[in-house]
């Protein structure tokens, strides 16, 4: 029996109140709240992403829902090399 991995992307739920930070873990995996900004990162597989973000924008207690671009940002780090890329190392320093 083999794991296999599914891939997930984040959304970022802004909302009214911190109270209903809770609510959330029934969308998919809590991973962050902030108490002072109000809103929650909740991670959910890539296939679901538009039905979930459906559901949570028609819920009253949510302001927004934001995809995070963090996956974007991993994938075009892990693209580059080291020295290639960085023309202002000089040797000599």
């Amino acid at each position: 029996m083999a794991l296999t991995v599914q891939p997930t992307t984040g959304l970022i739920v802004y909302l009214h109140s911190i109270r209903h930070s809770r609510n959330l873990k029934s969308y998919g995996r809590l991973y962050y709240v902030s108490k002072r900004m109000r809103y929650g990162l909740i991670y959910v597989n890539k296939d679901d992403e538009e039905e979930i973000t459906k559901k949570l924008a028609s819920q009253s207690w949510v302001k927004q829902v934001v995809p995070s671009h963090l996956n974007e940002l991993v994938q075009e780090v892990e693209g580059k090399t080291e020295l290639d890329d960085d023309d202002s190392v000089d040797e000599d320093y």
